[in-house]
C-alpha cells in the first residue's frame, strides 16, 4: 500500500473556489487538522503520479478536504462497509485484523501441539539397541544412531510420525544424570544446542533458494544417555531423551 504521509495536512485553498492542494503550517493553522476521515479514492488525484496516490487506495484525509473537494468531485467516497462492497474492495484494516487473528490462532495450535508432545515424552526414553566392539565395550560396532534412526524409532515405538519440516538435532555427547533433570534444566540444555544442519534439500549457497529444514547429520557411536531437540511447526522445540544400550 502506497504511503500517504501528508494527507492529514491536505486542505482546500483559494477564495475563488478553485480547489488546490496546499500544506498547512502547524503554527498558523492549528485547528484545521483535528479531524480526519478515511476515504476510498475512485480516481488518481491530480498530483497522484508525483505523490503515488491512486484509485482504489484507502487513505486518511482532512475531513474538510474530503467534504469540500474529493467527494463532490467524485474522486473519492467515504470508507464505509457499503462503499467497500460497491468498489469490490476489502477494508485493509479488517484484512489486517483478520490476518493477525489467523496468525495468533495458528501459533496457538502449534504451541498446544508442542506442549502435548512435551508432556507425552517427559518421562520416556527412546531405547536404541546396538552391537558393540569387543575391544571397546562402549563403542557401537557396527552401526551408530542418527536422526533418521530416531525418527524411525519414534514412529515404530511411540507412534509419533514427524512431518518432513519437523526436524531432529542430536547433542553428540552423552549427558550424565539425564533422567534426573527437571524440565527447565532439560529445556536449557537443548536450547543451548546449535543446529548441525546436513546438506540442504534444495538450492545451495549461491542458488538464492531458501533452504528447507532438515535433520542433523550427527552420528552417535557410543553407549549412553543422550538428548535430541525436536523442532516443530512455529519453531517450538521439544526435548527427546534416548538411550543407546548394548545388545
Amino acid at each position: 500500500m502506497a504511503s500517504f504521509a501528508y494527507t492529514s495536512r491536505l486542505f482546500l485553498t483559494g477564495r475563488s473556489g478553485i480547489a488546490s492542494i496546499g500544506f498547512a503550517s502547524p503554527t498558523l493553522q492549528p485547528h484545521r487538522f483535528k479531524h480526519t476521515v478515511r476515504v476510498i479514492l475512485t480516481r488518481d488525484l491530480p498530483e497522484g503520479q508525483m505523490r503515488g496516490v491512486y484509485a482504489g487506495e484507502v487513505h486518511n484525509v482532512a475531513a474538510g478536504y474530503a467534504r469540500n473537494y474529493l467527494i463532490p468531485k467524485k474522486m473519492a467516497v467515504y470508507a464505509t462497509p457499503l462503499n467497500f462492497e460497491r468498489c469490490g474492495l476489502v477494508d485493509p484494516l479488517i484484512a489486517e485484523r483478520e490476518g493477525k487473528k489467523a496468525v495468533v490462532e495458528e501459533v496457538g495450535e502449534d504451541l498446544k501441539a508442542a506442549d502435548r508432545l512435551k508432556k507425552y515424552l517427559k518421562n520416556k526414553f527412546v531405547r536404541m539397541i546396538r552391537n558393540v566392539d569387543l575391544n571397546t565395550p562402549n563403542l557401537c560396532h557396527p552401526g551408530h544412531v542418527s536422526a533418521k534412526h530416531l525418527r524411525q524409532k519414534l514412529s515404530k515405538q511411540l507412534k509419533i510420525d514427524l512431518e518432513p519440516h519437523e526436524t531432529i538435532h542430536i547433542r553428540n555427547e552423552p549427558v550424565a544424570g539425564l533422567d534426573e533433570m527437571d524440565e527447565k534444566e532439560l529445556m536449557d540444555l537443548i536450547m543451548s544446542m546449535e543446529n548441525d544442519v546436513s546438506a540442504q534439500k534444495s538450492g545451495g549457497e549461491d542458488s538464492g533458494v531458501p533452504a528447507e529444514p532438515s535433520d542433523c547429520d550427527t552420528k552417535v557411536k557410543y553407549l549412553g544417555d543422550y538428548v535430541a531437540k525436536i523442532t516443530l511447526a512455529g519453531g517450538f522445540v521439544v526435548p527427546l531423551k534416548f538411550r543407546i544400550e548394548r545388545r
